[in-house]
């Protein structure tokens, strides 16, 4: 306790024990102020630990030891808002007599606090009495909302976020607020709601209520919030002092008074709270950087330079900061400010403050010991007791424990007995896991929830069979094996196919081999990513190889590509292969389908050339495919293999998949296009709005069935359009 000797201590260990009879017959007399003579009984108060936010009153009593002088008490007063004290019970203290005032301590941070009360009389000068305290967390992870700073006719709205520390729900049974310019209303903004909007399950965290502060008058505010839960008894609450400073002064405000990132552990993922600002100027003001100060390697600020406009309402989101909690290495990496600075001589920086808790530790558990492997044949249930190790430095209380909905069906929980204690550095037994496997393969990979004292767990639980999935890459339509389709006995021909890792584990793939003759296979990439990425970046893997290699290892959520190849030669008729890749669980086999036959497709004209044109003149050329097979051939896919997007074409309508054999087959018309490639910055374009009024206007382009001139007319425009611009100074 601060400010207080070894002396002083012994003085109120006895001192506070005195009721008022024993104090009365007391003959010590303490000084004060002007030395006149007055005795105050306990001879200084000390609250001790109380919690943020958690009012704690005590009585304090005056005696008048004088038998001759009345002393008249005029006020009391203190010089911090953490301490509030009472009027007397009577003004006036005759001879021999006593009065008494309460004290209240409503500690608004944690840390130590002393004060000076100072007691006015009318003749015998200024007593003073000394009082201490020291505010620790609220249990409820509450905190008042101080130092807020908002321009006239804007608003102030956090939300009143309530933690339940108990091992049964918590219900919020009042909330009030004090004064004119603070309301409160659901964070939903919804007008009223049931009693369940206000219960709050055992260790977690919830938004009850958003407490609106709005005026319009510059001033420093103060309003309070009450809060009861069912946890109180009858005189027991909560109490939330808001401070808020509302001013006329242009300048850059925040939206929150600070950013609290609330209780994270180690092994958390990153919090991340915006911060949103508003511009009260009558200027745009630039923001220029936003830093944590000082600086904090567990802080991330995400920032792009922007420009506030003047006079703005509504508040813009300028970054977004990022805690991570397993970068904070020391209790001052907790707190700290974020600095904001504007392109603006007049206006001051704007400092937010932030704050995290951070609990330092985790359970640990055998990762083995919630890893299951499905087989093809049925299988025995499985039991597993699951042991936890708590490295916090507190003890660990967990209160239930929930299965994933998808789980259900395989797994159950075996003797857990809530709530299960493990204390700091030890290891204790929690439950037994079933597990009742299925005869159908599917995967699992889930967490079971842990509701602890210091938040939720995550358990990981993960079943697998160990297979492969695979499919074959676009354009093939058979995606579950491989098909060449009608090949020339002269020709060779490439396929890719994938296989992914969904399982939870990683895999070993050990070899792969093809089966027939004419085959080839080699291994083209290996990624993280989906089919959906595998798709994406084909055009990337159709150029790619890794043939050096004989083995991988693929890792959950990767996939590798191969390509394999088949070289017809001599195989004519029916071809059937596979292609084998073995892993530690199975044997995944792939079919290989083609038929080879004596003949080819021979394509009329051999070359296509196409007529000139331009932009608003849409030209194109048929294309005729001979099949000198012996058997139909069918069209699977035309495709471009340039990029050029002016060159496109149209399937004939009717027109067959199968090229019949020994005759030639028109197939499609190849278009060129040239407006597809300028857009709207085409140098030309004539569209008709009647046939007797043709009308230039630039940049649009024309349809092939509205021009009816011939290619010189054409021509003309094109030089004369050309020159105006060059004559105009346009390029």
């Amino acid at each position: 306790m601060a400010g207080i000797g070894p002396s002083t201590s012994r003085v109120m260990q006895t001192e506070t024990t005195l009721g008022l009879s024993s104090y009365q017959q007391k003959s010590i007399s303490l000084y004060r102020g002007n030395c006149r003579p007055i005795r105050f009984e306990p001879p200084m108060l000390d609250f001790h630990e109380q919690p943020v936010g958690m009012p704690k009153m005590e009585k304090v009593y005056l005696h008048n030891p004088s038998s001759e002088e009345t002393i008249t008490l005029v006020s009391i007063s203190a010089t911090t808002s953490h301490f509030h004290a009472s009027f007397f019970q009577n003004r006036k203290i005759l001879p021999g007599g006593n009065t008494s005032f309460d004290v209240v301590f409503l500690a608004r941070v944690v840390g130590n606090v002393e004060n000076t009360l100072f007691i006015n009389t009318s003749n015998h000068g200024v007593f003073t009495y000394q009082v201490f305290g020291v505010g620790v967390p609220n249990p409820y992870r509450l905190r008042p909302f101080l130092g807020a700073r908002v321009p006239v006719n804007s608003s102030f709205s956090p939300i009143i976020n309530i933690h339940n520390p108990h091992s049964e729900p918590l219900q919020v049974v009042e909330m009030y607020s004090s004064g004119g310019d603070l309301h409160l209303e659901l964070p939903t903004g919804q007008q009223g709601g049931t009693r369940k909007l206000w219960e709050i399950p055992p260790y977690e965290t919830k938004g009850v209520m958003r407490a609106s502060f709005s005026s319009r008058e510059a001033d420093n505010h103060t309003a309070f919030i009450r809060i009861k839960t069912n946890a109180s008894d009858s005189t027991e609450f909560i109490i939330l002092p808001v401070e808020v400073e509302v001013t006329t002064a242009p300048g850059i405000y925040s939206s929150t008074e600070m950013l609290d990132f609330g209780t994270l552990r180690t092994q958390d993922l990153p919090k991340v709270l915006n911060l949103h600002l508003l511009n009260s100027g009558t200027k745009d003001v630039p923001i220029t950087s936003i830093r944590p100060t000082p600086q904090n390697d567990a802080i991330t600020v995400h920032f792009k330079p922007i420009t506030l406009k003047a006079s703005e309402s509504k508040y813009t989101k300028v970054a977004s900061i990022s805690f991570d909690a397993s970068k904070a290495k020391k209790p001052s990496q907790f707190s700290g400010k974020i600095t904001v600075k504007a392109k603006e001589k007049s206006y001051s920086k704007l400092e937010i403050p932030y704050q995290a808790e951070v609990l330092d530790g985790y359970l640990g558990f055998d990762h083995a010991a919630t890893l299951f492997h499905v087989r093809d044949s049925p299988a025995d249930p499985v039991e597993r007791p699951i042991y936890l190790t708590n490295t916090f430095s507190f003890a660990i209380l967990i209160h239930d424990v929930l299965l994933p909905e998808e789980a259900k069906t395989m797994f159950k929980v075996h003797n857990f007995s809530k709530p299960v204690l493990i204390l700091p550095n030890e290891s204790g037994y929690i439950f037994t896991l079933l597990f009742m496997p299925s005869t159908s393969s599917m995967h699992i990979d889930n967490n079971i929830l842990l509701i602890t004292n210091a938040s939720k767990f995550h358990l990981p639980v993960r079943v697998y069979t160990g297979f492969l999935d695979y499919f074959v890459l676009p354009p093939k339509i058979e995606e579950r094996f491989i098909d060449f389709g009608v090949l020339s006995a002269t020709e060779a021909s490439n396929i890719l196919f994938a296989i992914i890792n969904s399982n939870p584990i990683e895999l070993a793939i050990k070899s792969w081999h093809i089966i027939g003759d004419g085959l080839s296979i080699e291994l083209v990439a290996v990624e993280r990513g989906n089919r959906t990425t595998i798709i994406s970046n084909l055009p990337e893997f159709e150029k790619s190889s890794l043939s050096d290699q004989s083995s991988v290892t693929l890792a959950s959520g990767y996939f590798a590509v191969f390509r394999v190849k088949l070289t017809a030669k001599k195989l004519e008729g029916i071809h059937d292969g596979a292609i084998q890749i073995t892993t530690d669980y199975e044997i995944l086999t792939i079919p290989v389908k083609a038929v080879i036959a004596v003949g080819s497709l021979t394509c009329f004209p051999k070359h296509i050339v196409l007529p000139p044109s331009f932009p608003g003149k849409i030209v194109h050329q048929s294309l005729n495919i001979m099949n000198s097979f012996s058997q139909k051939v069918k069209i699977q896919q035309i495709r471009s293999l340039s990029e050029d997007v002016r060159f496109y074409y149209k399937r004939l309508r009717g027109n067959k998949e199968d090229l019949e054999p020994g005759k030639k087959s028109k197939i499609a018309n190849i278009y060129f296009d040239p407006g597809l490639q300028c857009g709207d910055h085409c140098y030309a374009g004539l569209p008709f709005l009647s046939k007797s009024e043709p009308k230039v206007q630039p940049g649009v382009a024309m349809q092939e069935d509205m021009w009816d001139a011939d290619w010189d007319l054409h021509q003309s425009l094109f030089k004369s359009w050309t020159g105006i611009k060059e004559n105009s100074g346009h390029r």
